[in-house]
Order: structure tokens, then sequence, then C-alpha cells
């Protein structure tokens, strides 16, 4: 969902807004809004049309604003966009310092996405020939959306989202170097389970009536001259649940391949230079634990003895008795004081992934030494 919506609400309103706004234009605002369009249809695939533009001082707004794809479906309506402090680009398009769009609304076949405001900062638009040439270039410095709201398709009841932030920064040629999303406050009513009677019954024992609270947070970086890209964060985080937190840095990702129809050749070249994984409990745990304890007629003091006393057996499946004994020594304190657990992998010098999975499937209980496994609890 929040990626056919960021790719096309997002991607396609940048590129047919932001096309249109230097004070040397701005006495011809029907010029700027024709380019809009030109913009928009450079790809082939959307098309865009407007009731109106004018432009006062340094300020154009288009009016009646409609983006729909040429194979129909997906639609976008806009009441009003301005776009503020824009300059012409000697190759063409243009940038602006500001454009607003309010009160947007998206259909697709299955879902309708409508906000109540939306911004971007210190936006690129290339001309139409640089769009068909995918140039490289920042689209933009800062997008900000808020009051979101995501209905029909599989949700049994609409999501609410306070805010979608994207931050990208580039090389001087163009190349991503830096990039940052945060989506805040994803609001999980209670009514998107009530068709799922199982999760719904699983959900009640555990004692979650009133739905979830979720933030989601994407961090991370790309360096050109060792083509490694670091994950700083990707984060989800769910109030009385939990944080579960991921961050690794990966080289040899030719980013030519990361973005193009290469994608599926990169494990050919990648390597794992580390990775953590990190959960920080917010009160699922000991839902669950008393709930096991309920079922059983027992405390959760029994409950926490019993399993850590089964854990070192239940391990011996993994076949690498260090790692068992991390495992275990771990999870028996993560359950005495559930604060968090963290497996890290560390290896001495980065380790190809075709190597990582012909070990895994030859020798799988080799595969912890190999990436230097350990794991550690409330650390």
């Amino acid at each position: 969902m929040f990626p056919r919506f960021s790719r096309v609400a997002v991607g396609g309103l940048f590129l047919g807004v932001a096309l249109g706004a230097s004070p040397a234009l701005a006495a011809d605002a029907k010029q700027i809004a024709d380019a809009i369009v030109a913009a928009v249809s450079a790809s082939g695939k959307t098309q865009a049309t407007y009731e109106d533009a004018s432009a006062s001082g340094d300020d154009v707004t288009i009016t009646g604003y409609t983006m729909t794809k040429t194979d129909g479906g997906d639609t976008m309506t806009i009441p009003t966009i301005t776009i503020t402090g824009a300059a012409p680009r000697d190759k063409g398009g243009f940038t602006a310092a500001r454009m607003t769009f309010d009160d947007g609304t998206m259909t697709t076949d299955d879902n309708k996405i409508t906000w109540q405001t939306g911004s971007l900062a210190d936006a690129t638009v290339p001309s139409p020939d640089e769009i068909k040439a995918k140039a490289k270039l920042r689209p933009f410095s800062k997008l900000d959306i808020s009051g979101i709201n995501v209905s029909g398709g599989d949700l049994a009841a609409p999501l609410d989202i306070s805010s979608l932030g994207v931050a990208i920064d580039v090389e001087a040629d163009g190349t991503p170097r830096d990039f940052v999303l945060d989506i805040a406050s994803i609001k999980v009513p209670p009514e998107v389970f009530a068709g799922e009677p199982q999760q719904q019954a699983v959900l009640d024992a555990l004692g979650y009536n009133s739905g979830f609270v979720v933030n989601v947070g994407v961090a991370g970086g790309y360096a050109t001259a060792t083509d490694t890209l670091t994950l700083r964060n990707f984060t989800i985080d769910t109030a009385d649940v939990g944080k579960l937190d991921i961050s690794g840095e990966f080289s040899g990702v030719s980013l030519s391949k990361l973005i193009s129809d290469q994608s599926e050749d990169i494990a050919s070249t990648a390597k794992l230079d580390g990775l953590t994984i990190r959960f920080d409990n917010a009160g699922i745990v000991e839902r669950a634990l008393d709930m096991q304890a309920k079922m059983m007629g027992a405390s959760r003091d029994d409950v926490v003895a019993q399993i850590g006393g089964a854990l070192p057996f239940m391990l011996n499946a993994i076949g690498n008795q260090p790692l068992q004994d991390k495992v275990a020594t771990a999870g028996q304190a993560f359950l005495k004081d559930p604060k968090s657990v963290t497996i890290s992998a560390k290896p001495a010098s980065p380790v190809p992934f075709g190597e990582i999975m012909s070990t895994g499937m030859s020798a799988p209980n080799t595969l912890p030494d190999l990436l230097v496994v350990d794991v550690t609890a409330n650390n």
C-alpha cells in the first residue's frame, strides 16, 4: 500500500506539480501549467489536466489539478497547488523553493488515499527529455504529508496516519548518498482484525482491544567510492508492544543495478559487512507470558522457569553448541527481565552473499561461525 502511494501519489505528484514557477515565467501561468502537463506525460504512463492557473508575485497557483494513469484506474486530484520561489534550469525544467499541495485525494482500483497538507522543499524538476533519459538528480530535499487516511481494499476499517516525511541528499552528480523516511502514528483500529476470528482471539487473550499505534523509520546512506549501502536503522515501533530495529552495512552493492532491471544480479557481488537486529520489549512479552500462565493455570514465574529450563534442549537442533549456549543464556535472562534482545553478525571481513547462501544450504550449523553471530539480552 505505502510503496504504491509513495511511487504514484508522491512521485507523480512531484513531477506533475513542480514544473513551473520561475519569476521569469510568472507572468504566463498557463505556460507553467502546460509545462507541468508535458512533464507528467513524458513517461507515457500518466497524464494531467488543470482548470486554471494564475500568478501573483513569486507564487504560481494551479487549481483543479488532476493526474491519471494512461491505462486507467489510478486518479489523483488536488484542488490547489502553490509553487513558490522557482527559477528555470539551463537543461530545462525548474527548481522551486517550496510547493504545497493540500487536501489531495488519490483513488486506485482498490484503495482511496486522502491527505490534509502536503509540501516539498528545494524541488528540482527535470525537462521531459531528462525524465525519459532517467537523469540523476535530487527531486527534493524534504517531503512532508500530514493527515493521511487510507481506506478500501483489504482493509476492514480505514487507517489514519499522522504524517509521512522523506528527506534526500545526493552527490554533485545526482547520485543518492543519504535518505530518511519517517511515518508517524499509523493508527490501526481494532476493526481491522474483526474479519480474522483466530487473530482476534489471540489479541483478546493478550489484552489488545483498542488497536495499535505504529511508527516506522528508515535511514541510510550510500558511498559511491566503495559501493557500500549503510542501513542506519529500519525501525518498527508499536506502542505497548515493542520496537524492532535493524541496522547493517553491505558492500559491493552497485547502485546502477539497485535502481535498474538488474537488481536481481546484486547478490552476485554484494557482501555482508555487519548486521544487527534488536528488539526492545514494551509489553508484549509480559502479556504473552501471562496468557500462557492463564492457559496452564500457573503463575508467570512458573512459565518463565519452564521455558527457561527447556531452552537448552529445544536449541539442540541448531547443531552449534557455542551459539546454543549464547541463545539459551540470553533467552533465560530476557524471560526473567524482558527488556531487550540483540542478535548481531560481525564477520572479521565482509562475506559474499553467495557464500552465505551456499553455507546455509550445505552446512547451516557452521553459518553462525562464518558470520560471527552473537546473541545478548538486556544490553
